[in-house]
């Protein structure tokens, strides 16, 4: 039987791939994992190479309704605003020798199956997802996750 891609398991898979990154730094008893119906990120994890960074990141699972083909080349717009509406950090750095630089201790992820993850890639502009430092999380239907850098977003 082949495993469903629901939000769980998106997100599921997204925090066992951090964790397992070779110098992710990123810390399994410091994450958050928000359940199904809770307010907030899906996955909040700390770490990071400079073991201060955060990690925020809005998940969605594949549709398997009538329409499905439909709102799985969309429905990372819904990730996408949910994930900017919790992006209340300054984007810039306010002191120090850094100051006005973009701020790269906050990153934040949409965790989408491959269809979405693929639209998105292609629609997003590179120099936005730069400046909002947003990544892409692609989980295929056998889970398995591939992470897109802001650099490698609008690519044909």
């Amino acid at each position: 039987m082949e495993q469903k891609i629901t939000e769980t398991f998106v997100v599921e898979k997204i925090k066992e791939f951090l964790i397992a990154k070779q110098n992710g730094n990123w810390h399994e008893e410091k994450s958050k994992i928000s359940d199904l119906h809770s307010h907030g990120a899906d996955i909040v994890m700390t770490g990071g190479s400079k073991n201060g960074e955060r990690f925020i990141i809005e998940c969605k699972g594949k549709s398997y309704s009538k329409s499905a083909n439909s709102a799985n080349k969309e429905g990372w717009l819904n990730a996408l605003g949910q994930i900017i509406t919790r992006m209340n950090t300054s984007r810039t750095i306010k002191s120090g020798t850094r100051k006005g630089e973009p701020n790269r201790a906050y990153k934040y992820g949409l965790g989408l199956c491959e269809m979405s993850a693929k639209v998105a890639l292609r629609r997003i502009p590179k120099e936005i997802a730069k400046t909002l430092n947003i990544y892409i999380f692609s989980c295929n239907d056998e889970g398995k996750i591939e992470m897109f850098t802001p650099s490698q977003f609008n690519k044909n």
